[in-house]
């Protein structure tokens, strides 16, 4: 257990195992979402959600990775043909297109240095220059160390940026037990987080929403341990739940300022790709007699309705004759979409290869961890607990900045600092600039007085961004006062209905048009609580009931 009082792993109950199965299977994904065709939650082909996973070496990325891809492709190395290895990240590709998976293998060593920072921004950035559906932060059910805490409120806070955590999911490994029990699962988190500052701070980072916790057994092959092939199952079927219901609608994909540089450098082929993209959804959207495809997902036959008639030969064989015409025109699209695929990725080599982009990318690594020392650094060390632990944030982050900083200058002028810095002055007279350079802060100061804030942004924390998106709520439950039902009903069709993530959009688009897709998807997550990708009635009256507390709170 996280805070020590169980064993960190338990082999699943076999009845266990067959309920979980199960209830997956019989789960219904919202039209164009995805498909459980089979029992099996699958993605849409040509969809291309890109997930990435973060977290420490030996928590299980590449178990996990494997787990999604159904093969050992992050174990294979390069002589896996749909993996592309760089130095720090290493990326699968569905050949459907539906999925792209990316392992962040630099970000998970024990001993983080500035190096390897600079090759992950770079690595992430010409990875996924579209952005990033989903953040996977993997974690052993087991204790939570400092560096994995530290490292988890690096990479979401100063690396990434708080935009990150619409996007974030919290994959716990080796937890069978979880994994089959539901209802232990959240008793388990909502003791964790009595017990343990570092779940605490987890938990807050998901929206304080146990839903956007993922519990997967994922058991080695070789391991021969009992049931290994139900378990995975079961794991596979719990981790594709949440990548399909997945709100992509409403949730924007993240993008780190250096993917927006790469997207920019690549704007001609990423726009082919997109154009061959959308080609494919549409052929994969339609079936064999040219209309619009339905979700396919199995369901039990009323007995009360009518029998279907009978399919004559001659219409069958016409049907057989346009569904062959169809996967024709199938396999082209998806042959144009691969050739879109490695005109972009040419593209982005030499994007790697530019000395601009490098420059930016030092420069983006430098600001990330001069944040972190100012925010860090400079607080006291004493919060220790009797046993020796940490107590809080500021004490556990102070062993990863000793490596992260320890071959890391901040000098006054020169590649990753401000153009045309002065150096400090001491005693009314300008400092000599030296091998040792200036401190972050100063080196902060220069940036922001040559006007390049861009090397060092404004830091916003989890708690400021959650009382900006407490002040928009409050607006809007004011609007809504007297009319939320109503306004449920016009875009919904009817309380006992349920507001997709497009409905949402369009509903608080007419409320209040200035409001941000980052904004929306802020609320959508606040409201969704259970995470199937939809807004039943109390949801939405909660989520508004909440915004209308909060502004009497604050009066």
């Amino acid at each position: 257990d996280v805070d020590g009082e169980e064993p960190a792993s338990q082999l699943v109950d076999p009845s266990m195992v067959g309920s979980q199965a199960e209830t997956a299977s019989l789960c219904v994904s919202s039209p164009g979402d995805g498909d459980t065709s089979g029992g099996v939650w699958a993605l849409p082909p040509a969809g291309r959600l890109t997930v990435m996973m973060f977290g420490m070496t030996g928590a299980g990325k590449s178990a996990l990775g494997n787990l999604i891809a159904e093969d050992a492709v992050f174990c294979a190395g390069d002589d896996t043909a749909s993996v592309t290895n760089l130095s720090s990240v290493m990326r699968y590709e569905a050949t459907d297109g539906s999925l792209v998976v990316l392992d962040t293998i630099g970000l998970g060593d024990t001993e983080l240095d500035q190096d390897k920072v600079v090759a992950s921004i770079r690595d992430t950035a010409l990875s996924a220059p579209m952005g990033v559906d989903v953040l996977l932060f993997v974690m052993q059910h087991a204790r939570i160390t400092d560096d994995a805490i530290a490292r988890l409120i690096y990479v979401t806070e100063f690396l990434w940026g708080q935009e990150c955590l619409l996007n974030l999911y919290v994959v716990v490994t080796h937890a069978s037990r979880y994994l089959a029990r539901k209802d232990e699962a959240i008793a388990w988190i909502d003791r964790q987080v009595e017990l343990n500052w570092r779940f605490k701070h987890i938990y807050s980072l998901v929206g304080r929403n146990p839903n956007r916790f993922i519990f997967v057994d994922n058991p080695d092959p070789l391991s021969e341990e009992p049931m290994i092939e139900e378990r995975q199952r079961a794991s596979r079927e719990a981790i594709m739940k949440a990548l399909v219901l997945h709100p992509r609608d409403v949730v924007p994909p993240f993008t780190h300022k250096m993917m927006r540089e790469a997207a920019k450098l690549s704007a001609e082929q990423i726009k082919e790709l997109e154009l061959r993209i959308r080609e494919e959804q549409e052929l994969h959207r339609v079936d064999s007699t040219g209309s619009l495809a339905t979700n396919t997902t199995p369901s039990r036959r009323d007995p009360k309705a009518p029998r279907k008639r009978r399919i004559s030969k001659r219409e069958k064989t016409k049907d057989d004759l346009q569904m062959a015409e169809l996967r024709e025109k199938r396999a082209l699209a998806r042959q144009k979409r691969e050739e879109a695929e490695r005109a972009l990725r040419k593209r982005l080599e030499e994007v790697k290869a530019s000395a601009e982009f490098r420059s930016k990318t030092e420069a983006a690594a430098t600001g990330a961890t001069a944040g972190f020392q100012l925010r860090f650094g400079e607080g006291p060390d004493s919060a220790r607990t009797a046993q020796g632990g940490t107590s809080n944030a500021v004490a556990a982050c102070k062993r990863m900045l000793a490596s992260l900083t320890k071959s890391l200058r901040f000098p006054v002028s020169g590649g990753s600092t401000p153009r045309d810095a002065k150096p400090a002055r001491k005693g009314g007279r300008t400092a000599e600039k030296t091998d040792k350079g200036v401190s972050p802060r100063r080196w902060a100061e220069l940036a922001r007085e040559n006007s390049q804030e861009s090397l060092m942004p404004a830091h916003t924390s989890p708690e400021e961004a959650d009382m900006t998106l407490d002040a928009i709520l409050c607006g809007l439950s004011l609007r809504l006062h007297g009319v939320t039902k109503e306004l449920f009903e016009r875009h919904a069709g009817s309380l006992s209905a349920t507001l997709s993530p497009m409905a949402f959009i369009q509903l608080l688009d007419a409320v209040d048009p200035g409001i941000s897709k980052e904004q929306i998807g802020g609320l959508w997550r606040r409201g969704d609580k259970n995470c199937d990708g939809q807004l039943d009635f109390s949801e939405f009256r909660d989520l508004f009931s909440n915004g209308a507390s909060i502004s009497k709170q604050a009066e």
